[in-house]
């Protein structure tokens, strides 16, 4: 029986490196190849950061109350299970979606407002983007937002959990009161990531000069970068707490009438408020909590400039993307 020579004869081996070359070739990325790593550096960001989250929320929710203060008296009241049990899961799935979103988004504004790629990009143009991308961020993690302040604050115990003081906030509220304190947390993220994207690749340019090595360049720059954020968002975070934490309150309180569906949208409490603090307690008032924002937020920064290029470059030998 004759054979067919398509089968049995020689292939040739010019055809057969074209094939092994095409079969190696790289699928370029889309804007969503990039979220799994992203989502991968934020949510180990943001288990290491927080317990100095939890110290920094109630310094800030208490100005004048020190970081030493704040920590003894929440192990008294909680012990040191109260880091993994007073609102864990609420901070890391909302600081995780934070800051997924927040370097999910920044790129893809960017091209979107200046016609060409973040890596092409002047530090000003990329923190405009960072900042324009925090919207979808902050409507996104407000509930959780609440959701957690109210945990780490709850001395009295009140609540059982996450999912009870959602509920509670439904039943008395509605779902508005999960947005409250929206104005203010748009100012914050606003100026925090506008100002890490302004600033880092500043001062990695600055910190090359004294250093050759890659990691230490994205710790040091990362952390410094994280920090001048906070400089530019201490006071806002103030004020949002303070803001929030009496909203919580009167929720307990039944004389007290429902706010209007659009209040969180009203910035005019959170003005308010900054003025009340800077007139009683002057401008270090409104850095209340400063050293610990810094600690979590420069630190966060840090882990963020040494994971997220790094993960992405796993990430996508991995898949085979460029």
């Amino acid at each position: 029986e004759r054979r067919s020579p398509d089968i049995f004869q020689p292939e040739n081996p010019a055809l057969r490196a074209e094939r092994h070359t095409a079969g190696m070739a790289k699928r370029k990325a889309g804007p969503l190849d990039t979220l799994p790593p992203i989502c991968g550096g934020a949510f180990v960001t943001s288990v290491v950061m927080y317990p100095a989250d939890v110290v920094r929320a109630i310094c800030m929710s208490n100005p004048g109350t020190g970081a030493g203060a704040a920590l003894k008296g929440f192990v008294e009241a909680h012990g040191m299970m109260g880091f993994v049990k007073q609102g864990l899961v609420a901070e890391v799935t909302r600081a995780s979606m934070s800051r997924a979103i927040k370097f999910f988004m920044q790129p893809i504004v960017h091209k979107a407002i200046y016609q060409k790629p973040e890596t092409q990009g002047t530090p000003i143009s990329k923190g405009i983007a960072g900042a324009v991308g925090t919207v979808p961020e902050v409507i996104a993690i407000s509930p959780l937002e609440n959701i957690k302040l109210a945990a780490q604050l709850d001395k009295d115990g009140r609540f059982s959990g996450s999912a009870d003081i959602a509920k509670h906030i439904m039943k008395t509220r509605g779902f508005s009161g999960l947005m409250t304190g929206y104005a203010g947390m748009q100012v914050r993220q606003c100026l925090w990531t506008g100002g890490f994207f302004l600033t880092l690749d500043w001062y990695k340019g600055q910190i090359a000069g004294v250093t050759s090595n890659k990691l230490a360049q994205d710790v040091l720059s990362g952390f410094a970068a994280g920090a001048t954020g906070t400089a530019m968002n201490c006071w806002t975070d103030v004020c949002r707490s303070v803001v929030q934490k009496k909203a919580l309150a009167d929720t307990f309180d039944p004389a007290i009438p429902r706010p209007s569906a659009l209040a969180p949208l009203n910035p005019g409490p959170f003005f308010a408020t900054a003025g009340e603090i800077m007139g009683a307690r002057g401008l270090t008032g409104l850095y209340s909590g400063v050293g610990p924002k810094m600690i979590h937020l420069g630190g966060s920064g840090a882990i963020l400039a040494v994971l997220m290029p790094r993960f992405k470059t796993m990430w996508f030998d991995m898949m085979g993307l460029c």
